[in-house]
């Protein structure tokens, strides 16, 4: 897609084609912002731009996305564009120090790491353009990190490297400092609106509510527009809410169960007798529990504002009898309590927190006494 075609994020492509139209493209960059806000899309843009070989694109900074360059950068098969994303090693999902450089007395798996790939001319394009998402820790560690300094402190002028981070400050201040920083933001309802409706055909009160669940998140909700499976979840999530919400606290530890065997559903079932499987399904839980619990933060948002009398501001419109349903069960003050019990066992979930315990606890919080 030309530059044109990414929602919400003028003013960092601004800077980018300036740069590209004032010959200014920098070294290193770093694009950080919330997850699924376009980074990596815009990375990916950038890297056609630069090597784009339709003439009139490029005098205006943008790129054509259909000759052979754009087309192969758009597949991953390009030899002057590699992006850097975790591999699962040794029990750990990190992107490796041997993708960076070579062990001292040890071959690499990948085809050439980074390091010693950088010192070679492009192969095709105009530069060579390596992107790392994410940059922070834990899934760049800082062996990967301080092996990547070397190359950033002094590199070939064909080399851009672009680092993408969500937290910026769990990126090595070293690599922070000589890159340049390139803030990305939430996309506002308008701009999220447009974007579900270019990514697929959704009805009015679904749209409403993919865009009120990503917050500002565009590349999630045109994600949850391509995978039905989203709003599939989330009506089973509120189905099992309008289940035990009536029953109050007794319904507690149900809740608690249902709202884990939906996220563990997300991925195929372990074999009770595979040890790895049971490693591989719990992960799975912990990546997939944010996100169930941003649909129980939803429920108990539309909730209070069902409390509140106004209406027009829910984010599951479509769902407005099941609120009326529970009108008057409890007090606002209660919703709002419940409402700040979710997000903070989501940030202790995050952190690695006991995820029994801390859906047991948070449940017995959110329902009526």
């Amino acid at each position: 897609m030309p530059f044109s075609q990414i929602f919400a994020q003028d003013a960092s492509i601004d800077v980018l084609r300036r740069s590209i139209c004032l010959d200014q493209v920098g070294h290193a960059y770093l694009f950080f912002g919330p997850e699924g806000i376009g980074k990596r899309t815009t990375a990916l843009a950038f890297a056609k731009a630069l090597n784009c070989t339709d003439s009139v694109a490029r005098d205006v900074g943008d790129f054509c996305d259909v000759c052979r360059s754009c087309r192969m950068i758009g597949l991953g098969q390009h030899p002057d564009v590699r992006l850097l994303t975790p591999e699962t090693t040794g029990g750990k999902t990190v992107i490796p120090i041997d993708a960076i450089r070579t062990k001292i007395g040890e071959s690499s798996p990948h085809p050439l790491p980074l390091r010693e790939d950088a010192a070679l001319k492009p192969l095709e394009g105009r530069r060579k353009v390596y992107i790392i998402d994410p940059a922070n820790r834990p899934g760049f560690q800082e062996e990967a990190g301080n092996a990547l300094l070397l190359l950033l402190e002094e590199p070939p002028p064909h080399v851009l490297l672009i680092l993408i981070s969500s937290r910026p400050s769990a990126v090595l201040p070293t690599l922070v400092s000589r890159c340049q920083p390139l803030r990305f933001h939430l996309a506002p309802r308008e701009a999220m609106l447009r974007a579900i409706a270019q990514a697929g055909h959704v009805e009015e009160d679904a749209a409403a509510a993919i865009a009120g669940m990503a917050a500002g998140r565009i590349g999630w909700a045109v994600s949850a527009v391509a995978h039905p499976e989203v709003l599939a979840v989330r009506a089973a999530v509120f189905a099992e809410i309008d289940r035990v919400f009536p029953a109050g606290r007794p319904a507690a530890l149900r809740l608690a169960e249902q709202l884990q065997q939906l996220a563990a559903g997300l991925a195929p079932e372990p074999v009770e007798e595979d040890a790895k499987a049971r490693v591989s399904a719990d992960r799975a839980v912990r990546r997939n529990l944010p996100e169930v619990l941003d649909l129980t933060a939803s429920w108990w948002r539309d909730m209070l504002i069902t409390e509140l009398q106004q209406p027009e501001l829910r984010i599951n419109r479509d769902y407005a009898a099941m609120f009326a349903r529970h009108a008057g069960r409890t007090t606002t003050e209660y919703l709002r309590q419940g409402l700040q019990a979710i997000m903070q066992t989501k940030r202790y979930i995050e952190r690695n927190a006991n995820i029994d315990l801390a859906l047991e606890r948070m449940c017995m919080t959110i329902l009526p006494r």
